[in-house]
């Protein structure tokens, strides 16, 4: 979360050096950094003030019962080597909570369960991931999606290709690696006519062209049922409002949007501004104090929480119930 007031934690480094931290989680962000793991949904009811329960409880009123996270990213630390590396290992660990880099797999996993335990819902979580190994001890309401040419379902991170044996019925084209979307979104296109299940990462955590371009694709699709664009992010805080607004105003693809939360990008708090989403019209000033409590408290149900507040500015009109829930046929 973007934030103005000066650094939390860091000291007096030189001047020099803020651009770097800046980077790092390290600036004191408004909303406060990710809470323990301890604080899951099933204890906010007593945890959490009067205002951010009656916003949950708003959240929650017309939903699905079966919610689905089309796209949380459980991906591989890399190692702690370089200023840069170290700088990235922070990031990580900030957003996700935990530092362990020993044992950080099985630790983010436990983590991740706690936070989307919903006691009133029963929630899928799809988990890209570059490898599905036991020793991860998936969730039974997770579903796994790997790299590389195995398994039923299969994450085309940037340009990897997507064949192998079997052929996947669905695929996660994560577009957020790419300078160019567009020969990815033309895999997109081909592999739903042939009758896959495609869904699109990162078309909303770009810039205003690439989400134009996975909007051309999406209109041209006659796919339907087969061809999906995931709400994964908020945007940059500079082309947050363009993007919302050329989102909100799809009413007749709302159909054909589906939510992921892209866990931990939500987490990473120079990422979304509340501000900034008050100044443009896309929530409320009142929404503000609670939606903060919530993301210290988790950062994952603060981000379904956001996602279903969101109005296109001087209307009513927001992303409906379906978009998050299951798609046709599941």
């Amino acid at each position: 979360m973007r934030g103005r007031r000066g650094l939390h934690g860091c000291g007096g480094l030189a001047l020099a050096c803020v651009a770097g931290i800046w980077l790092t989680g390290c600036v004191d962000d408004w909303l406060g950094h990710p809470g323990r793991a301890s604080q899951t949904p099933r204890a906010a009811d007593w945890a959490m003030s009067e205002p951010a329960r009656e916003l949950l409880a708003e959240t929650f009123a017309d939903m699905p019962d079966h919610i689905v996270d089309h796209g949380a990213y459980l991906v591989r630390r890399q190692p702690d080597s370089g200023w840069f590396a170290r700088l990235r290992a922070a990031i990580w660990a900030d957003a996700t909570g935990v530092s362990d880099s020993t044992r950080w797999r099985p630790a983010y996993v436990d983590r991740l369960r706690a936070l989307t335990d919903l006691p009133s819902r029963d929630i899928e979580l799809v988990v890209l991931t570059e490898q599905t190994d036991d020793s991860a001890g998936w969730p039974a309401r997770w579903i796994p999606v790997a790299q590389g040419p195995v398994g039923k379902d299969r994450w085309i991170h940037g340009l990897t290709l997507a064949g192998g044996d079997p052929e996947p019925d669905r695929l996660w084209i994560d577009l957020t690696p790419l300078e160019d979307p567009g020969p990815a979104l033309k895999l997109a296109a081909s592999h739903a006519a042939a009758g896959q299940m495609v869904f699109l990462l990162g078309c909303l955590r770009a810039d205003v062209e690439r989400w134009q371009a996975c909007l051309r694709t999406l209109r041209a699709s006659e796919q339907q049922e087969r061809l999906y664009i995931l709400v994964d992010g908020l945007g940059r805080p500079d082309t947050v409002s363009a993007l919302l607004n050329g989102l909100l105003q799809q009413v007749d693809l709302f159909d054909r949007l589906r939510y992921a939360s892209a866990y931990p990008y939500p987490a990473i708090n120079t990422n979304i501004w509340l501000d900034e989403l008050v100044w443009a019209g896309f929530i409320e000033r009142d929404d503000v104090a609670p939606l903060r409590e919530l993301y210290a408290y988790n950062p994952w149900l603060f981000d379904l929480a956001l996602k279903r507040r969101l109005r296109l500015p001087g209307t009513e009109i927001a992303l409906t119930p379906e978009v998050f829930g299951p798609v046709t046929g599941e």
